[in-house]
């Protein structure tokens, strides 16, 4: 209980008491690699490292959710997400031979086996960067164990990558097959091998199983939604159904939106961003929604307030608002929180003081253009 007090204390003024400190050394987490490389990419949350020639891990990590990532050279990142109990010591295997983590999990003599050595492994250890902390919970605050397991790629270590692991239609279907090899013989009576391609002679391609992240599927506009009589078309609806499809768990809802972005802003997957893309499209084109769900609402720019204020601004004009998604989507979502009849009074401030906020920080109006 004192930690959690201390930690909140800490939030709250970014100051760490000598108290804190002493707390997190004896009841942070570890986390140990073994097998790593002088050189490789290391970051947890929102700092990132070359490593040094003695580093195997890091030492004082708060107890909560974390995404740990590493890359070798310019490969894409490897990451996943862990849920840190106190105390607590992860271990990590790296194969050089395959860049890439090994698919074993340390039993619990091996961790005893680390925990009684503590002592002598601390000068290779590093402190967890609590001059960053703050940042990390304001992106992560509503990722829960339950987003994490739910979300994450079903592989063994819920490996997570930009590079996604692919597999050729022909070799998922031979894996299906009672007699694969027959699905590659070449002889007299089949003369030429099983291929699938594209309209463009390429060979099709999908994801292996296991590597895809299980985002919501995002309900899509019908054919009745566009031929409604009315001015804009009202995505609540749509939005119901994405919520209803997890229990109406607002805390599940928002920990996605934060999840995606987290994958797409530090483990540099695309996925993540096009699935934040999804949601913010669907939620900025609500109307009824903004007046039923109206919590949810003001808790969405919260975290959009915090997701772009921790963007460079190179970044928001380069990627974020490219093709002029976001200023669009945005001022779609000002106008229907001024228009909207029956919308709750904290959110129409929050909307207005998060226009001008944006207004001013990246020069962009967020007004929608004249009729």
């Amino acid at each position: 209980m004192a930690l959690d007090t201390n930690m909140q204390s800490f939030l709250a003024k970014g100051e760490m008491s000598q108290e804190l400190a002493i707390e997190l050394f004896e009841r942070g987490g570890f986390i140990v690699f073994k097998n790593f490389e002088e050189g490789m990419e290391f970051g947890i949350d929102y700092k990132s490292w070359n490593v040094a020639p003695k580093f195997i891990g890091l030492k004082m990590i708060p107890p909560g959710v974390h995404f740990i990532y590493v890359s070798v050279k310019d490969a894409p990142r490897i990451g996943f997400f862990h849920n840190f109990k106190e105390h607590e010591i992860l271990v990590r295997t790296w194969s050089k031979e395959n860049e890439d983590f090994v698919d074993d999990v340390s039993d619990s003599v091996e961790i005893q086996r680390i925990r009684a050595n503590l002592k002598n492994l601390d000068r290779n250890l590093g402190p967890y960067p609590y001059e960053n902390y703050r940042s990390w919970i304001s992106l992560s605050n509503r990722i829960s164990e339950k987003t994490i397991k739910r979300l994450q790629p079903k592989n063994k270590l819920g490996r997570i990558t930009g590079q996604s692991e692919v597999i050729t239609k022909e070799e998922e279907e031979a894996k299906q097959s009672s007699d694969p090899s027959k699905m590659f013989v070449v002889d007299r009576t089949k003369q030429t091998r099983v291929r699938y391609v594209d309209t463009f002679g390429l060979p099709i391609m999908n994801v292996k199983p296991g590597f895809e992240i299980n985002f919501s599927e995002v309900p899509q506009i019908t054919l009745a939604d566009t031929n409604l009589k009315r001015a804009g078309i009202d995505s609540s609806e749509r939005l119901y159904k994405l919520l209803a499809s997890l229990d109406n768990d607002i805390n599940e809802f928002l920990g996605e939106f934060q999840y995606a972005f987290v994958v797409f802003l530090m483990g540099q997957v695309y996925e993540g961003f096009e699935q934040w893309k999804r949601l913010i499209h669907l939620l900025c084109s609500c109307t009824s929604a903004l007046v039923s769900r109206a919590s949810l609402f003001k808790e969405l720019l919260m975290i959009l307030l915090f997701q772009l204020k921790e963007c460079p601004d190179d970044f928001f004009h380069d990627v974020l608002a490219k093709d002029n998604f976001l200023v669009s989507t945005l001022s779609l979502l000002f106008a229907n929180v001024e228009d909207t009849s029956g919308v709750d009074s904290e959110l129409l401030t929050k909307s207005r003081k998060f226009k001008a906020y944006l207004s001013k920080k990246f020069g962009v109006s967020f007004d929608l253009p004249e009729d």
